[in-house]
């Protein structure tokens, strides 16, 4: 039924060589030869028959062997590596995220489909899941170039207001992991921030907004810049807009009768922000103006359906970002 042809090179291999060259590409870091001890503790076997493995990979050019020092992967053997490895991570995906697999189980049947899926297999499932950059552990998928993407990490504590950008892993316990996988915070997901204060993050992930913690979002590696993974585009909304198209800013205290914002930002003295947050004054909430005293002082205003009033100089330390009516 024309099935049995994986791929362009590397149907050819047994998948003993492709088990050593998905190994060493795993082991390999930032150029660094692999040990041939390291190696043969994580495939399970003895370093005499890892050296005769890779003395054979040698001959066939798709490693390079130094004695005392370790093996890497050539160019054509990155290659092969990285085609298995998409066809590995991507089932990955699949299984854990539409057949509800955990991970362990998923990892134990992507490594019998890896040597048996055709390329053109590999490319629809890649089209149906939406292009996933990750998998449900963190790690790149290989695009379809055969490329292992690179991948710039940093804490989501370290991200500002109105930045986007995916999840890749979490660093907490397991626990902290499968609640957070929970609310939606799973590797690959799109994500925006929404707003910032000092002890806490709001995000819009899978069309819901989550409070974090810094504590807990230092916990949570994101590759920035607003790319999608996993399909789907991060929800949006509906701020007022400035001339050029940015979303307007604004103290509180600026906001005129009838005009609502979202809280962006909550500044001030530590003892006034608590007090602020006290009263359900958060990021992320909508507040409304009601009523503005002859002098400024107070400001009247909702949020949550409370009425609340605050000295004009309190309202100038909240940044909100104001909503289209």
């Amino acid at each position: 039924m024309g099935f049995n042809k994986v791929g362009d090179k590397d149907h050819l291999l047994s998948e003993n060589i492709q088990m050593y060259l998905v190994s060493i590409a795993r082991l390999e870091r930032e150029g660094q030869p692999v040990a041939l001890s390291r190696l043969a503790d994580t495939l399970g076997i003895s370093p005499v028959s890892a050296n005769q493995m890779c003395r054979k990979l040698q001959d066939q050019g798709l490693v390079a062997y130094t004695p005392y020092k370790g093996v890497s992967l050539t160019p054509e053997g990155e290659q092969l590596a990285a085609r298995i490895l998409r066809r590995h991570r991507l089932w990955e995906v699949f299984l854990v995220e539409h057949l509800r697999m955990s991970w362990e189980e998923a990892h134990e049947a992507a490594c019998r489909l890896e040597h048996a899926t055709p390329d053109r297999v590999v490319e629809r499932l890649d089209e149906f899941l939406g292009h996933p950059r990750v998998n449900p552990q963190g790690e790149p998928i290989p695009s379809s170039s055969d490329d292992f993407p690179r991948i710039v990490l940093r804490p989501l504590a370290e991200m500002e207001a109105g930045q986007s950008g995916h999840f890749v892993r979490c660093t907490a316990d397991e626990t902290t992991c499968a609640f957070l996988v929970g609310q939606g915070l799973r590797p690959g997901a799109p994500f925006q921030v929404v707003a910032v204060a000092p002890e806490s993050l709001l995000i819009e992930v899978d069309g819901r907004r989550v409070a974090l913690s810094r504590s807990l979002a230092a916990m949570l590696q994101v590759e920035p810049d607003g790319r999608q993974a996993g399909g789907g585009a991060l929800p949006s909304r509906e701020p007022s807009k400035d001339e050029g198209g940015e979303p307007i800013r604004m103290p509180l205290d600026q906001l005129a009768v009838g005009q609502q914002g979202i809280i962006i930002r909550i500044g001030g003295e530590a003892h006034l922000r608590r007090r602020l947050l006290d009263m359900g004054i958060v990021p992320g909430e909508t507040v409304t103006v009601e009523r503005v005293a002859p002098l400024g002082d107070p400001v009247e205003f909702t949020v949550k359906g409370y009425h609340l009033s605050l000295r004009k100089s309190e309202a100038a330390q909240i940044l909100v970002e104001l909503e289209s009516n």
